[in-house]
């Protein structure tokens, strides 16, 4: 059993007179209190209590640890997967008629929400989509300018190769983009 000096609770070796962390003169081995352990003094019956709460919180810990790297796991799949960017608009569209414009091109939606349009294979940004219920969004960006967010109602057809999408307005023609 381990001795242990009375004033500091420095071990003590039984030969040494004096403690060497405090320096208290240690007169006889009388002086020099053994220092027991919780689980000495402890009922044997605390002790399995103790033992078994022990237990019971490692278990807690390792369920809530689980649940933290579940959501984690849930959060990196979904942000892989793009978020609230439906899979089925991500590519390039190549802009058939509509719109109410002449333009030409195509455009690209990409699964992290950039939006680009291009002409004989130049890509340039032109804002963000998302999805908003059924609807497709988008937040243009032009010439340092950013405008409001407009959401459309929108179609496949052709086997998911023909999209519409439709004038917000209700007054205009739809934009139709093939793959």
């Amino acid at each position: 059993m381990a001795k242990f000096c009375p004033n500091c609770g420095s071990e003590i070796k039984s030969e040494y007179k004096f403690c060497l962390n405090c320096g208290i003169k240690i007169e006889s081995e009388s002086h020099i209190e053994p220092q027991t352990s919780i689980e000495e003094t402890a009922h044997p019956t605390q002790l399995k209590y103790q033992q078994l709460q022990q237990k019971k919180n490692m278990k807690l810990i390792i369920i809530i640890i689980a649940i933290i790297l579940v959501v984690v796991l849930i959060i990196i799949i979904y942000s892989l997967l793009g978020g609230s960017h439906d899979s089925r608009f991500v590519g390039t569209w190549t802009i058939q008629s509509g719109g109410g414009s002449t333009f030409t091109g195509t455009i690209t939606f990409e699964s992290n929400g950039v939006l680009k349009t291009g002409y004989q294979g130049i890509q340039i940004p032109i804002g963000k989509w998302s999805m908003d219920e059924n609807k497709i969004c988008f937040e243009y960006e032009l010439m340092g300018s950013t405008y409001p967010k407009i959401c459309s109602s929108y179609s496949f057809s052709n086997g998911g190769n023909t999209l519409t999408i439709f004038d917000p307005t209700g007054e205009g023609n739809g934009l139709i983009l093939v793959k």
